[in-house]
């Protein structure tokens, strides 16, 4: 029976060994880790680019955006202002005081041994600025308008050289307040007051007597 002698038994043994050394698998496998770690890497390095190149074309747009936003927010917070002026116009138009009617009451107005010195009439007009519109951030917050009081009163001066001079001074002062106009417009509360009142005087010829007084009356204040 023939004997068969492997010279390369020692070698093929070296080399199975070489292959089941556990450090060249560690390093194989750490070589394969390191791979996927680099090409994880560039990954992201690339996803980082697109994400950059995105981000300059969205900032390019909203730097247009924002630009025509604060051109629309100016424009609507002027157009919200000349709203209020207009209608602040309007209502001074149609509600301003007006001296006609009064000075038509008054006339009508009269009592026997009262003749009218001096008749003076006052309207003026207490402003308050008011406060501009402001923007709060992408909103608009109106603001306060301005407004004026309105203050409307009459003097007069008036003499009672009636029979009995000064008795006349309250019917005139009634007769006034209950005028349909004033009693319509003036205060309810002391719409008309007796300001002065002079003690009897003769008259430079001699031939009569005669009280001298003074009466205000005051309309309501208006804001507007």
């Amino acid at each position: 029976m023939p004997i068969r002698i492997n010279l390369l038994a020692e070698a093929h043994a070296a080399e199975e060994a070489r292959r089941k050394d556990p450090v060249k698998r560690a390093t194989y496998i750490g070589a394969f880790f390191v791979f996927c770690v680099v090409l994880w890497s560039g990954t992201l390095q690339m996803k980082l680019f697109v994400a950059k190149s995105e981000l300059g074309s969205v900032s390019v747009k909203w730097s247009s955006i924002e630009k025509n936003h604060k051109t629309t927010v100016d424009a609507q917070k002027t157009s919200m202002e000349e709203e209020k002026r207009l209608a602040a116009l309007y209502e001074v138009s149609t509600n301003r005081f007006l001296w006609g009617p009064a000075l038509n009451a008054f006339q009508q107005t009269s009592v026997d041994g009262i003749q009218v010195v001096k008749l003076k009439t006052e309207q003026t007009y207490v402003v308050t600025e008011g406060t501009p519109s402001r923007t709060n951030g992408t909103t608009v917050v109106a603001g306060k308008p301005g407004t004026a009081t309105e203050r409307v009163s009459m003097s007069i001066d008036a003499m009672d050289a009636s029979s009995m001079p000064g008795k006349s001074i309250n019917p005139f002062r009634e007769a006034f307040a209950k005028a349909a106009f004033f009693k319509a417009n003036l205060n309810k509360t002391n719409g008309v007051m007796l300001v002065s009142r002079s003690a009897p005087q003769n008259s430079p010829s001699g031939d009569r007597t005669f009280v001298m007084f003074s009466l205000k009356a005051t309309f309501p204040e208006k804001t507007r």
